[in-house]
Protein backbone atom coordinates (compact mmCIF):
# COMPACT_ATOMS: atom_id res chain seq x y z
CA UNK A 1 0.00 0.00 0.00
CA UNK A 2 1.37 3.42 -0.97
CA UNK A 3 2.25 5.82 1.83
CA UNK A 4 -0.31 8.68 1.97
CA UNK A 5 0.99 12.04 0.70
CA UNK A 6 0.25 13.73 4.03
CA UNK A 7 2.18 11.02 5.90
CA UNK A 8 5.22 11.41 3.62
CA UNK A 9 5.14 15.17 4.10
CA UNK A 10 4.98 14.80 7.88
CA UNK A 11 7.93 12.39 7.83
CA UNK A 12 9.96 14.85 5.75
CA UNK A 13 9.21 17.68 8.17
CA UNK A 14 10.36 15.56 11.11
CA UNK A 15 13.52 14.68 9.20
CA UNK A 16 14.20 18.33 8.35
CA UNK A 17 13.70 19.45 11.98
CA UNK A 18 16.03 16.70 13.15
CA UNK A 19 18.74 17.70 10.66
CA UNK A 20 18.37 21.35 11.66
CA UNK A 21 18.86 20.37 15.27
CA UNK A 22 21.92 18.21 14.58
CA UNK A 23 23.65 20.34 11.94
CA UNK A 24 22.21 23.82 12.40
CA UNK A 25 21.32 24.24 8.70
CA UNK A 26 19.77 22.38 5.76
CA UNK A 27 20.40 22.88 2.07
CA UNK A 28 17.51 23.15 -0.36
CA UNK A 29 19.24 21.17 -3.13
CA UNK A 30 20.33 18.46 -0.71
CA UNK A 31 16.74 18.05 0.44
CA UNK A 32 15.56 17.66 -3.16
CA UNK A 33 18.00 14.81 -3.75
CA UNK A 34 17.55 13.20 -0.35
CA UNK A 35 13.77 12.91 -0.69
CA UNK A 36 13.64 12.73 -4.50
CA UNK A 37 11.18 15.61 -4.68
CA UNK A 38 10.83 18.76 -6.79
CA UNK A 39 12.04 22.21 -5.77
CA UNK A 40 8.43 23.30 -5.46
CA UNK A 41 7.78 20.56 -2.90
CA UNK A 42 10.89 21.58 -0.93
CA UNK A 43 9.66 25.17 -0.85
CA UNK A 44 6.27 23.94 0.41
CA UNK A 45 7.91 21.92 3.20
CA UNK A 46 10.15 24.81 4.24
CA UNK A 47 7.21 27.20 4.13
CA UNK A 48 5.35 24.89 6.54
CA UNK A 49 8.29 25.38 8.92
CA UNK A 50 8.39 29.16 8.39
CA UNK A 51 7.58 29.99 12.05
CA UNK A 52 10.81 28.30 13.17
CA UNK A 53 13.04 28.32 10.03
CA UNK A 54 14.55 31.20 8.05
CA UNK A 55 16.51 31.49 4.79
CA UNK A 56 20.15 32.40 5.43
CA UNK A 57 21.24 32.68 1.74
CA UNK A 58 22.66 30.35 -0.95
CA UNK A 59 19.83 27.84 -0.51
CA UNK A 60 20.63 27.41 3.19
CA UNK A 61 17.99 27.41 5.91
CA UNK A 62 18.51 27.52 9.66
CA UNK A 63 16.48 27.57 12.85
CA UNK A 64 15.39 31.04 13.89
CA UNK A 65 17.35 32.33 16.91
CA UNK A 66 19.55 29.22 16.96
CA UNK A 67 22.23 29.89 19.57
CA UNK A 68 25.40 28.08 20.50
CA UNK A 69 24.94 25.35 23.07
CA UNK A 70 21.27 24.88 22.11
CA UNK A 71 21.65 21.29 20.88
CA UNK A 72 20.24 19.94 24.10
CA UNK A 73 17.35 22.44 24.19
CA UNK A 74 16.39 22.96 20.54
CA UNK A 75 13.00 23.32 18.91
CA UNK A 76 12.30 19.59 19.31
CA UNK A 77 12.46 19.92 23.11
CA UNK A 78 10.08 22.89 22.92
CA UNK A 79 7.62 20.85 20.87
CA UNK A 80 8.02 17.85 23.19
CA UNK A 81 7.28 19.97 26.24
CA UNK A 82 4.33 21.62 24.50
CA UNK A 83 2.85 18.19 23.70
CA UNK A 84 3.64 16.80 27.18
CA UNK A 85 5.87 14.08 25.72
CA UNK A 86 7.33 13.33 29.16
CA UNK A 87 4.18 11.33 29.88
CA UNK A 88 5.19 8.88 27.14
CA UNK A 89 8.96 9.17 26.79
CA UNK A 90 10.55 10.59 29.97
CA UNK A 91 14.17 10.35 28.73
CA UNK A 92 14.93 12.22 25.51
CA UNK A 93 18.66 12.73 25.20
CA UNK A 94 20.68 13.46 22.08
CA UNK A 95 20.73 9.79 21.08
CA UNK A 96 16.94 9.66 21.08
CA UNK A 97 16.66 12.57 18.63
CA UNK A 98 19.37 11.13 16.37
CA UNK A 99 17.30 7.97 15.92
CA UNK A 100 13.90 9.66 15.72
CA UNK A 101 13.70 9.70 11.91
CA UNK A 102 14.57 5.99 11.77
CA UNK A 103 11.88 5.19 14.32
CA UNK A 104 9.30 7.11 12.28
CA UNK A 105 10.32 5.30 9.08
CA UNK A 106 10.45 1.83 10.65
CA UNK A 107 7.10 2.40 12.37
CA UNK A 108 7.81 -0.11 15.15
CA UNK A 109 6.79 2.36 17.90
CA UNK A 110 3.31 3.86 17.96
CA UNK A 111 1.86 6.41 20.39
CA UNK A 112 -1.91 6.41 20.07
CA UNK A 113 -4.20 8.96 21.69
CA UNK A 114 -7.94 9.47 21.80
CA UNK A 115 -9.36 10.78 18.52
CA UNK A 116 -9.92 14.53 18.46
CA UNK A 117 -13.40 16.00 18.26
CA UNK A 118 -14.78 16.29 14.73
CA UNK A 119 -15.07 20.07 15.03
CA UNK A 120 -11.54 20.70 16.34
CA UNK A 121 -10.18 22.23 13.13
CA UNK A 122 -13.09 24.65 12.87
CA UNK A 123 -12.97 25.47 16.59
CA UNK A 124 -9.23 26.21 16.64
CA UNK A 125 -9.33 28.17 13.39
CA UNK A 126 -12.29 30.22 14.58
CA UNK A 127 -11.28 30.97 18.17
CA UNK A 128 -7.57 30.36 18.84
CA UNK A 129 -6.24 33.79 17.84
CA UNK A 130 -8.86 35.69 19.82
CA UNK A 131 -8.50 33.43 22.87
CA UNK A 132 -4.70 33.79 22.94
CA UNK A 133 -4.97 37.56 22.61
CA UNK A 134 -7.52 37.81 25.42
CA UNK A 135 -5.47 35.58 27.75
CA UNK A 136 -2.20 37.45 27.13
CA UNK A 137 -3.71 40.93 27.43
CA UNK A 138 -6.32 40.07 30.11
CA UNK A 139 -9.36 41.12 28.12
CA UNK A 140 -12.85 40.41 29.39
CA UNK A 141 -14.73 38.34 26.79
CA UNK A 142 -18.32 37.70 25.89
CA UNK A 143 -19.21 34.20 24.72
CA UNK A 144 -22.31 32.26 23.78
CA UNK A 145 -21.95 28.90 25.49
CA UNK A 146 -24.69 26.27 25.29
CA UNK A 147 -27.09 28.95 24.01
CA UNK A 148 -26.39 31.28 26.95
CA UNK A 149 -24.52 34.60 26.77
CA UNK A 150 -21.79 34.91 29.39
CA UNK A 151 -19.08 37.40 30.42
CA UNK A 152 -15.83 35.63 31.31
CA UNK A 153 -12.23 36.35 32.30
CA UNK A 154 -10.07 33.87 30.32
CA UNK A 155 -6.99 32.30 31.92
CA UNK A 156 -5.83 29.22 30.02
CA UNK A 157 -6.55 26.95 27.05
CA UNK A 158 -6.04 23.28 27.88
CA UNK A 159 -6.34 20.03 25.91
CA UNK A 160 -7.33 16.94 27.89
CA UNK A 161 -7.91 13.59 26.16
CA UNK A 162 -8.03 15.48 22.84
CA UNK A 163 -10.83 17.79 23.96
CA UNK A 164 -10.08 21.53 24.14
CA UNK A 165 -11.27 23.57 27.12
CA UNK A 166 -11.07 27.27 27.92
CA UNK A 167 -10.51 27.82 31.64
CA UNK A 168 -12.04 31.10 32.72
CA UNK A 169 -13.87 32.73 35.60
CA UNK A 170 -17.52 33.72 35.40
CA UNK A 171 -18.84 35.88 38.24
CA UNK A 172 -15.68 35.08 40.18
CA UNK A 173 -16.09 31.31 39.83
CA UNK A 174 -13.54 29.23 37.89
CA UNK A 175 -15.08 27.11 35.13
CA UNK A 176 -14.00 25.07 32.10
CA UNK A 177 -15.78 25.76 28.82
CA UNK A 178 -15.60 23.13 26.08
CA UNK A 179 -14.31 24.86 22.96
CA UNK A 180 -16.72 22.93 20.72
CA UNK A 181 -19.65 24.40 22.69
CA UNK A 182 -18.54 28.04 22.30
CA UNK A 183 -20.62 29.43 19.42
CA UNK A 184 -19.59 33.09 19.76
CA UNK A 185 -16.41 34.69 21.15
CA UNK A 186 -16.03 38.44 21.35
CA UNK A 187 -13.28 40.48 23.04
CA UNK A 188 -14.67 43.34 25.11
CA UNK A 189 -13.14 46.80 25.41
CA UNK A 190 -12.14 46.29 29.04
CA UNK A 191 -9.54 44.30 30.94
CA UNK A 192 -9.40 42.39 34.22
CA UNK A 193 -6.69 41.83 36.81
CA UNK A 194 -5.80 38.11 37.00
CA UNK A 195 -6.46 36.63 40.42
CA UNK A 196 -3.28 35.24 42.02
CA UNK A 197 -5.10 32.36 43.72
CA UNK A 198 -6.74 31.32 40.44
CA UNK A 199 -3.38 31.39 38.64
CA UNK A 200 -1.80 29.26 41.38
CA UNK A 201 -4.69 26.79 41.25
CA UNK A 202 -4.39 26.38 37.47
CA UNK A 203 -0.63 25.95 37.75
CA UNK A 204 -1.05 23.22 40.35
CA UNK A 205 -3.94 21.32 38.73
CA UNK A 206 -3.40 20.38 35.09
CA UNK A 207 -6.97 19.28 34.51
CA UNK A 208 -10.04 20.95 32.99
CA UNK A 209 -12.04 20.01 36.10
CA UNK A 210 -10.39 22.34 38.57
CA UNK A 211 -11.90 24.32 41.41
CA UNK A 212 -10.97 25.64 44.82
CA UNK A 213 -14.08 23.83 46.07
CA UNK A 214 -13.68 20.04 45.93
CA UNK A 215 -15.34 17.11 47.67
CA UNK A 216 -13.88 13.83 48.86
CA UNK A 217 -14.98 10.51 47.36
CA UNK A 218 -14.19 7.07 48.78
CA UNK A 219 -14.67 3.97 46.65
CA UNK A 220 -14.09 0.25 46.90
CA UNK A 221 -12.74 -1.57 43.82
CA UNK A 222 -13.09 -5.32 43.37
CA UNK A 223 -9.89 -7.29 42.88
CA UNK A 224 -10.85 -7.97 39.22
CA UNK A 225 -10.18 -4.32 38.34
CA UNK A 226 -8.00 -3.05 41.21
CA UNK A 227 -4.73 -3.56 39.28
CA UNK A 228 -5.79 -0.95 36.72
CA UNK A 229 -5.93 1.68 39.49
CA UNK A 230 -2.71 0.51 41.12
CA UNK A 231 -0.61 0.87 37.98
CA UNK A 232 -1.69 4.48 37.32
CA UNK A 233 -4.04 7.11 38.73
CA UNK A 234 -7.42 6.84 37.03
CA UNK A 235 -9.26 9.00 39.55
CA UNK A 236 -8.43 12.65 40.36
CA UNK A 237 -5.85 12.90 43.17
CA UNK A 238 -6.43 9.26 44.07
CA UNK A 239 -4.91 7.83 47.24
CA UNK A 240 -4.76 4.20 48.35
CA UNK A 241 -6.37 3.74 51.77
CA UNK A 242 -6.51 -0.04 52.19
CA UNK A 243 -5.88 -3.29 50.34
CA UNK A 244 -7.37 -6.70 51.05
CA UNK A 245 -7.64 -9.95 49.08
CA UNK A 246 -11.10 -8.79 47.97
CA UNK A 247 -9.91 -5.46 46.54
CA UNK A 248 -8.72 -1.95 47.38
CA UNK A 249 -10.22 1.18 48.91
CA UNK A 250 -9.33 4.53 47.32
CA UNK A 251 -9.91 8.14 48.24
CA UNK A 252 -9.96 10.91 45.63
CA UNK A 253 -10.94 14.56 45.21
CA UNK A 254 -13.48 15.78 42.67
CA UNK A 255 -14.51 19.27 41.58
CA UNK A 256 -17.86 18.34 40.08
CA UNK A 257 -20.12 15.29 39.93
CA UNK A 258 -19.69 15.21 36.14
CA UNK A 259 -15.96 14.78 36.66
CA UNK A 260 -16.30 11.62 38.73
CA UNK A 261 -19.61 9.90 37.85
CA UNK A 262 -18.71 8.92 34.24
CA UNK A 263 -15.48 7.37 35.54
CA UNK A 264 -17.33 5.35 38.17
CA UNK A 265 -20.01 4.22 35.72
CA UNK A 266 -17.33 2.87 33.39
CA UNK A 267 -16.14 0.38 36.03
CA UNK A 268 -19.53 -0.91 37.11
CA UNK A 269 -20.36 -3.41 38.56
CA UNK A 270 -16.89 -3.80 40.12
CA UNK A 271 -16.85 -0.46 41.90
CA UNK A 272 -18.80 0.75 44.93
CA UNK A 273 -19.16 4.32 46.25
CA UNK A 274 -18.60 4.31 50.00
CA UNK A 275 -18.98 8.07 50.45
CA UNK A 276 -20.44 10.62 50.08
CA UNK A 277 -23.99 9.35 50.38
CA UNK A 278 -25.42 11.95 47.99
CA UNK A 279 -23.08 10.83 45.19
CA UNK A 280 -24.07 7.17 45.68
CA UNK A 281 -27.74 8.17 45.49
CA UNK A 282 -27.03 10.26 42.38
CA UNK A 283 -25.47 7.23 40.67
CA UNK A 284 -28.43 5.02 41.62
CA UNK A 285 -30.92 7.62 40.34
CA UNK A 286 -29.00 7.87 37.07
CA UNK A 287 -29.04 4.11 36.54
CA UNK A 288 -32.71 3.82 37.50
CA UNK A 289 -33.58 6.64 35.11
CA UNK A 290 -31.74 4.89 32.30
CA UNK A 291 -33.46 1.55 32.98
CA UNK A 292 -36.89 3.22 33.12
CA UNK A 293 -36.29 4.84 29.73
CA UNK A 294 -35.23 1.60 28.00
CA UNK A 295 -38.19 0.19 26.03
CA UNK A 296 -39.27 -3.29 27.06
CA UNK A 297 -39.40 -5.75 24.14
CA UNK A 298 -42.80 -7.23 23.55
Amino acid sequence: MATPVRSRSAERLVDIILELHLNGVVNRSDLMHKFNITERTVYRDLNALAPIVEHSGNGQYRLIHLSSGSHEHGIHHTLANFLNADAYIPERGKEFWQHLDARVEENHILILNTDAEHSVKKDIRQHLSAIEKSIKQHFVCQIVYKNKTRLINPYKLINKKNIWYLQATENGRLKSFSLSQIHWFDIQNKTFIPDADTLALLEKNLDPWVSDETFEVTVFLHRDISHYFKRRNLLPDQELLAETPEGITLRCQASHENQILPLLCYWLPNIQILSPQWLREKLIDTLEGYLAAVPVDA
